[in-house]
């Protein structure tokens, strides 16, 4: 009977850390908004992307992304809106040859021309 109780709770200490895994992987996407626009990560396609919003002046977002953990790619991408001449949204997948779970930090600068600030947010995740 102990032999049993054992085997079970190993079966469901592995299921549960395979919950939890599989949890935290879903956990790297994220979306953060600025006054200029958004950036988006989604972890599944290692697609980061930026969109500056079209209305109240000239907007842009830089996204500066650095590999922490690891060697791995880094880059910086700029989107403008309109007033530039750029149609909308600019997507990256060079995250796709990063080693999984790469920390990376993101600094993304973000200008509204109508205001004449420029904000900057910084986020950690793991690719």
């Amino acid at each position: 009977m102990k032999n049993v109780i054992t085997k079970t709770m190993v079966g469901v200490g592995l299921t549960a850390a395979s919950f939890l895994a599989s949890q935290t992987a879903l956990a790297n996407s994220f979306t953060v908004t600025t006054q200029a626009g958004t950036v988006q990560y989604t972890d599944g396609t290692d697609t980061i992307c930026a969109s500056a919003y079209d209305w109240e002046g000239a907007r842009w977002i830089r996204v500066q992304l650095t590999a922490i953990s690891r060697p791995g790619p880094s880059f910086t991408f700029t989107d403008y809106n309109n007033r530039y001449g750029h149609p909308g949204r600019t997507c990256r997948t060079d995250l796709q040859r990063a080693y999984e779970d790469t920390q990376y930090r993101a600094v993304i600068d973000a200008y509204w021309g109508e205001s004449g600030t420029t904000t900057r947010k910084t986020v950690y995740f793991y690719s």
